[in-house]
């Protein structure tokens, strides 16, 4: 009677699987294949008529206005309480911090609340994600002044009459390069997302992404420490030249304002410990801006503090920014402008994208990264049509955020909604506010970016990792923010460049009672045949490895106990290869041949065999020593051997190696064979493909 239930059935699987080790087929790799191959442009097309036939109206306009989609899906009843309290506290948080990242930016105060008032309608729009929460942040207020000063008074020839704000007209003009600079900012993040350009910030390590976020944490702290010591500082981008320009003028210290700045970052930083300690407190860190804010402005309007010799924020503008479209052109400064655009868009991009993702993937929603740049080019374009500067998403608003409940863009309409009012409204309130609680806004803000324990992780785990972590981090402590950048993204590059040049190779060992070969270096038990050397090459070969993948294969000869009669090259691991790597391996073949020495090739995917093919190389290396498993290829070989007369044996003389194993042994070999390949069951008309991922977990 047949089996028919299905733990039957799978105990038929299971013996198939045994009587196909015990079996011990030997298959061959196909010399060519039966899929046209295409090129970029011709998958990239046939892509896009899958989308334009399969997807509609509605969907291709949810694509370019993502509101539109979670809008029709939205819960007003279970939902909209929820964004309204989170848009209201996170309203509450930007208001004070906006006006202070703008005083580190160079610029008015009322800047600040411009730039979190129509950016942020134009990201609820566009935007991909739900709970970022978009406006001005420390980061690119930092690399506004830096950029634009560089710009403007590039000798330091203004910071002896006061700098920049002192004088009217290079004031004027800093603005109006502000703008300008976010105009470029949003075009940018634009044409990247056109273009879908959201993967380059991969290139950018974990190391090199904190050691410059906590170089710049420290810049931006120094930056505002005249504030809270009472005098004037003259700018700088490097660590040392502020902490000299510091001491230099300390006989002008006023403990006034010392009192004022110290105390307010004292209740922040406790109000946010208390948020960050008791979870059902959480809402005390938001509140902490508004709380100290509230404070002294009671105590300003109260005592006059003004008086005293504090300084206070003075008069804000009333009512809506201008329209200021028409300060894009002329754009005098376009190439000087240029390397502080591409320095924004990149850590804009970058701070941006790391908090979306993340809480795309709590809230369990897809997130577009081209489409997130497009939101940010519009948030950056629009608001540059009215007075705002560069924005970006921001870490701290962006928790206090979805901690208070946010689930869609309507939160974010709530903020800018509350801004709205206060600008119409509320304005001269904060005129009598203290720029020391600014400052310690700021500083505040600041401190939970400075990543020391990633320092201290990356020492124990990681030394190389943490030498570059210092390169980034010292680099912008004490070259700028600009250059510290172009090193960071620098030695993400040569990382990426040493990887690639220099990819793992592994000399392999069969495990004993199967047929699986290893790492010997890994496995130390695994065993190897006199007159055979098998390696393997884990990378892509290229014109820029291909000396390298020579080197270690002329090594591992030389490691030989004796002259090897074979080489066998497992190539289970190589995604593609080009023509500087045809040449290579075609020199390496007539040098072996003119040696008596075969080369053997195992497992080449799809792509590879046929670039072998074409290339004539499959040819001049024969069908038969092109193989599927380097256990075929280890068979074939010592049975050439031992046809020959040579006598080869196993290390420590283990037999079985022919055979295999049983059940065990059958179902490893099936997971030794790796991915990518189509092969040919001999004997039969059947075709077999493999899986596209290979399970090769051990080595």
């Amino acid at each position: 009677m047949p089996l028919t239930n299905p733990q039957n059935e799978k105990i038929l699987h299971h013996h198939r699987i045994a009587e196909d080790a015990k079996r011990n087929t030997v298959h061959r790799v196909p010399s060519s294949t039966h899929a046209p191959h295409l090129n970029f442009w011709e998958k990239r097309r046939g892509r896009f008529k899958d989308e334009v036939s399969t997807r509609s109206a509605c969907d291709w306009f949810s694509s370019f206005i993502p509101m539109a989609k979670w809008i029709r899906e939205y819960d007003v009843k279970g939902t909209l309480l929820q964004d309204v309290i989170a848009g209201l506290t996170v309203g509450v948080m930007v208001v004070p911090q906006s006006m202070s990242y703008a005083k580190l930016a160079g610029l008015p105060v009322e800047y600040g609340l411009y730039s979190a008032l129509v950016p942020v309608y134009a990201y609820a729009l566009f935007g991909s994600s739900r709970q970022l929460a978009v406006g001005p942040v420390a980061l690119l207020s930092l690399m506004v002044s830096t950029g634009l000063t560089h710009v403007i008074d590039p000798n330091g020839e203004l910071e002896a009459s006061g700098g920049i704000e002192a004088n009217e007209e290079a004031q004027a003009l800093y603005q109006v390069l502000a703008i300008q600079t976010s105009f470029l900012v949003g075009v940018v993040y634009i044409i990247m997302g056109v273009l879908r350009l959201g993967f380059v910030t991969i290139f950018l390590s974990h190391a090199v992404v904190s050691g410059f976020t906590t170089g710049a944490a420290v810049i931006i702290g120094m930056s505002q420490v005249k504030y809270i010591l009472g005098y004037n500082v003259e700018k700088s981008k490097a660590l040392h030249t502020i902490l000299y320009n510091i001491f230099a003028h300390i006989s002008k210290f006023n403990w006034k304002t010392f009192i004022v700045g110290m105390g307010s970052i004292a209740t922040l930083v406790i109000m946010k410990n208390i948020g960050k300690r008791y979870p059902k407190l959480k809402w005390v860190r938001a509140i902490g801006p508004l709380t100290v804010t509230t404070i002294f402005l009671s105590l300003s309007w109260g005592l006059d503090l003004e008086q005293y010799g504090i300084p206070i924020v003075g008069a804000i503008p009333k009512g809506f920014p201008n329209f200021t479209a028409d300060l894009w052109v002329p754009m005098p400064y376009f190439g000087r402008l240029m390397p502080t655009v591409m320095s924004m868009v990149v850590v804009g991009f970058m701070e941006s994208i790391a908090i979306a993702k993340q809480l795309a993937s709590k809230h369990k929603y897809e997130l577009d990264s081209s489409m997130e740049l497009v939101g940010l080019g519009f948030s950056n374009l629009m608001g540059s049509m009215f007075q705002s500067y560069p924005v970006t998403g921001s870490f701290s608003r962006s928790a206090v955020n979805n901690e208070t409940g946010a689930k869609s863009g309507i939160s974010a309409i709530v903020t800018a909604t509350l801004v709205m009012l206060v600008l119409l409204f509320l304005t001269v309130i904060f005129e009598k506010l203290p720029l020391a609680v600014l400052a310690a806004i700021v500083i505040s803000g600041v401190l939970g970016l400075l990543d020391y324990t990633e320092a201290m992780h990356l020492f124990k785990v990681h030394k190389f990792d943490f030498v570059v972590w210092c390169i980034s981090c010292l680099g912008t402590m004490f070259l700028g923010v600009e250059i510290g950048l172009t090193i960071a993204v620098a030695v993400s590059i040569l990382l990426v460049i040493y990887e690639s040049a220099y990819p793992h190779t592994a000399v392999l060992g069969r495990l004993p009672g199967t047929t699986v070969y290893r790492n010997i270096k890994q496995y130390t038990e695994a065993e190897r045949y006199h007159g055979i050397v098998m390696c393997r090459i884990d990378a892509p070969i290229y014109f820029a490895n291909t000396q390298h993948v020579r080197d270690k294969l002329i090594k591992y000869e030389m490691m030989a106990e004796e002259k090897p009669r074979f080489i066998i090259v497992d190539l289970s691991p190589v995604s593609h290869v080009d023509t500087s790597a045809m040449h290579i391996l075609e020199d390496m073949r007539k040098n072996y041949v003119s040696r008596g020495i075969q080369l053997c090739l195992c497992n080449p995917n799809k792509i590879v065999m046929n670039y072998l093919r074409l290339s004539g190389l499959a040819e001049s290396i024969g069908s038969r020593y092109i193989f599927v498993r380097v256990h075929d290829a280890v068979l074939s070989c010592l049975e050439e051997m031992e046809g020959d007369g040579v006598f080869a044996d196993v290390e420590d003389q283990t037999s079985g190696a022919a055979s295999g194993s049983a059940s065990n042994a059958g179902s490893i070999e099936m997971a030794d064979t790796s991915a990518n390949s189509e092969v040919i069951v001999t004997g039969s008309s059947l075709y077999a493909k493999k899986n596209d991922e290979a399970i090769d977990s051990l080595s």
